[in-house]
């Protein structure tokens, strides 16, 4: 896949979850528990993503495992709606 498509649709599906999150928030149904895996998954996925290079993964590799950990959130928070 071109790494630029991989690179648009993860800004469009992050978008995605920022705005689903922002709307628990602002509706009053954000908890704290999901402001901690917030702050943990991107501190897990930071640590996969050295480790997709250290392996010697390329930036498409770590784009598509960003999209997989973003699109799962995206199917979890749409799912509360």
């Amino acid at each position: 896949m071109l790494f630029w498509f991989s690179a648009l649709t993860l800004m469009a599906d992050a978008l995605e979850v920022m705005d689903l999150r922002l709307r628990q928030l602002a509706a009053g149904n954000g908890t704290s528990d999901e402001m901690f895996l917030m702050v943990t998954e991107k501190l897990d996925a930071a640590s996969a993503a050295g480790t997709i290079f250290i392996h010697g993964g390329d930036c498409g590799h770590v784009l598509d495992h960003y999209r997989k950990i973003v699109a799962a959130n995206a199917r979890r928070l749409s799912a509360g709606r």
